[in-house]
Parts: structure tokens; sequence; C-alpha cells
């Protein structure tokens, strides 16, 4: 009887591990990330949309007539081997909740790494996400294409001392959220690079360099008082 005993008690832990386990597993699928974290905007033509966050960006490729996407990165391959890519979808516009298979590689080419993402014909939109290393996005861009920047919320671009977008955007707006937009509609740029600060980031810049003037000038006279006293010295001995 304790024999028996045993052996279900076996068997019901057994059992419960492996409900366990599948409870486990549907969970981790369904909170898999996907294509909903993106935003699809169809273009008739090629463009490519980055929409920046507080520590990566999201990046978003419109695709006519193309089976492969070739990322080049404008660092080199021997200072960068992990791109830090991630949550890569291939959709198509008609049911853009589903994405297809995929092949992913890399090869260096003249001492640049270009990246290799392969997709069915059917593909309408390529996303993926990166990390990003300082508040600075550049990208060199193969092909013809629309480009469009997309900043994080409180922050901003174009100043001549923190940074400005090169080249100079075809436009730059504000969209209804507040978020600083950059757009290049011309065929033949062949790369970008946006350097962008929080807004905040020119008045502390202005209040600084105040600062700094203020003490240079207190210095400058004290320094002349200082100087003006040793003359009346000198000219009363």
């Amino acid at each position: 009887m304790e024999s028996i005993r045993h052996n279900k008690k076996i068997i019901i832990s057994v059992l419960l591990l492996f409900i366990f386990t599948s409870i486990g597993c549907i969970q981790q699928s369904d909170i898999a990330p996907g294509s909903t974290e993106y935003i699809f905007n169809y273009t008739p033509y090629n463009s490519i949309a980055y929409y920046i966050m507080e520590d990566g960006v999201k990046t978003v490729h419109v695709i006519h007539n193309a089976t492969q996407l070739d990322l080049i990165y404008m660092t080199s391959a021997s200072s960068r081997s992990n791109f830090g890519m991630s949550n890569i979808v291939a959709v198509n516009r008609g049911n853009a909740a589903n994405s297809y298979s995929y092949t992913i590689s890399s090869r260096v080419i003249k001492g640049r790494k270009h990246v290799f993402i392969e997709f069915p014909p059917s593909t309408d939109f390529v996303a993926y996400t990166e990390k990003l290393e300082g508040n600075t996005l550049a990208r060199e861009i193969k092909g013809n294409n629309q480009i469009k920047v997309s900043l994080f919320q409180d922050y901003t671009t174009g100043s001549r001392f923190l940074g400005m977008p090169i080249p100079k955007p075809d436009k730059m707006y504000e969209d209804d959220s507040g978020r600083t937009i950059m757009e290049w509609n011309g065929s033949d740029i062949k790369g970008f690079s946006v350097k962008y600060y929080k807004r905040s980031a020119p008045i502390t810049l202005t209040y600084f360099f105040t600062i700094l003037a203020v003490a240079a000038m207190l210095v400058l006279t004290y320094y002349r008082l200082k100087m003006q006293v040793l003359r009346k010295r000198r000219e009363g001995k």
C-alpha cells in the first residue's frame, strides 16, 4: 500500500510539473514582443522612419520590389561587434499583426559591417529595434529612400553649439504630441547624422556661459583694482 501511495505521489508531482511548465511556456509566448510595437505608415515609395526613444531607436522600412535589406553601419566593424538589434519583424500591410519568417546575416565589406535581412516578396514593412550609444543617431543610406526622424518627447536639435542635423533636413516641424520631426525627401541622400538633447539644454548652456562671463568680469575687475592699489603705493613712495 505504501508503495502504491508513493507511486501516486510521484505521478501527481510529474503531472503538476508538466502543467506548470506548459502554462509558463504559453505565458512566455503571449508576452513576447511583436509587430504591435511599431508604427506602420505605408508610402508609395521606399522610405525609412526612425523613432528615437530614451535608450534606443525603432526603425521601420517601407519595402517596394525587394526581398533583402542591406544595412551599413557608420562605425568600423572592429569597434562594434554587436549591434543590439531586437524584435525584427517583416510584415504585409494587410496583416501587420503577424510577421513573416526572415533570415539575418552579416558580412564585412571594405572594413564596414553589412547586416543583411532577407524576407518574402510580399513584405511591405521591415522593422527592428536598436540600442543607441549617446545622443546621436547616424546612419548610412543605401538606395533611394525618403528619410524621417522622430525625436523623443522633450528632446530637440538645431543648436550650433550643441549639435545640428547633417545634412540640413528638407522639413523640420513638431507633430501634435510635441515631438520634433525631420524629413529628407531627396533621392541623393547617402547618410545623415542627428545629435539631439533636452529642450532645456540650450537654456542651461546660456546660463552657464552667462555665469562664466560674470565670473570672468569679476576676476578682471578685481585684478584691475589690485593693480591700481599697487600703482598708488608705488607713487606714494
